[in-house]
């Protein structure tokens, strides 16, 4: 009887080590055809197209979204930069697409924080077809450090001014808004509400997904928050002037949208950050 118990527990043991062998392999011979199928992709990006950048040596999440709807997904992804786009992939065999952005859509690119040995994070907005974009990526310092050259390589020399300017970067949920006329007597009209959006190159002015204007926030001057006289109790006045137009909005929180929206215009009128020496205490590698 004891034979017959240590004959099973020696097939039991002997079975489970066959299975832990057989995950093994599997896992290996899948991760190599993962390895193969990356090269391959990584190979025709590079003739197809013109790879800037293409990394995979630490897993990356990313998160798309628009700024006035739901569309959000998040996961592991394979980033790539080729001369025309930026794209990523699915982290599987397949590489299957999951998004891709031409870089004439970009407008801009930052890191909201400084870099840190852990995970770092970057915003990209894109003005799309279909409406305003915001994709948030994170990942490791060095595969950031990699992306952030090769988006430098593709953009205009405006973008890479705003990237190196001063943190923290001015951004401003969306916040609904009515247009807002005064007639000769001081009384004000208000008109369908829109969205105003305000980002470190842009004041946007959006209805739904709809881009309606996107004022350049250098061109924006004359910034004022203004109470109604005609109605004191109602939604105070934000009022500015830019492209040789007068643009008033009645919303809420008028002052505290006002002093953003100058805080950002001002920004962008401010030379970037120098590039400091390697070695010093306070350097930080803010053009990687």
């Amino acid at each position: 009887m004891n034979n017959e118990i240590q004959l099973t527990t020696m097939l039991l043991f002997c079975g489970s080590i066959g299975v832990l062998v057989a995950l093994s392999i599997f896992a290996v011979q899948r991760q190599l055809r993962f390895q193969r199928a990356l090269e391959a992709r990584r190979e025709k990006l590079r003739v197809d197209e013109g790879l800037v950048g293409f990394t995979d040596t630490a897993p990356l999440k990313y998160y798309h979204v628009t700024i006035n709807g739901v569309n959000s997904d998040s996961g592991r992804a394979v980033i790539a930069v080729t001369n025309g786009r930026l794209l990523a992939m699915q982290r599987r065999e397949t590489l299957s697409l999951l998004f891709s952005f031409p870089h004439d859509q970009l407008r801009w690119f930052g890191r909201p924080q400084k870099y840190t040995d852990g995970i770092n994070e970057i915003w990209l907005h894109y003005e799309t077809e279909n409406g305003w974009k915001l994709l948030k990526l994170w990942m490791h310092r060095a595969v950031m450090q990699d992306v952030v050259r090769a988006l430098k390589t593709i953009s205009p020399p405006e973008l890479v001014t705003a990237y190196r300017r001063r943190r923290p970067y001015i951004h401003a949920e969306p916040i609904t808004a009515h247009p807002a006329a005064q007639d000769i007597h001081g009384a004000w009209t208000l008109a369908e509400p829109v969205m105003l959006y305000l980002m470190p190159r842009f004041l946007l002015i959006l209805d739904g997904e709809t881009v309606l204007r996107k004022i350049p926030l250098e061109a924006v001057q004359q910034i004022g928050a203004l109470r109604r006289l005609d109605q004191p109790g109602a939604q105070g006045l934000l009022r500015f002037h830019a492209e040789e137009e007068t643009f008033a909005f009645a919303l809420d929180q008028h002052e505290a949208f006002a002093n953003a929206v100058a805080d950002a215009a001002k920004r962008t009128l401010e030379a970037p950050m120098e590039r400091k020496q390697k070695g010093k205490d306070d350097y930080e590698d803010e053009d990687e």
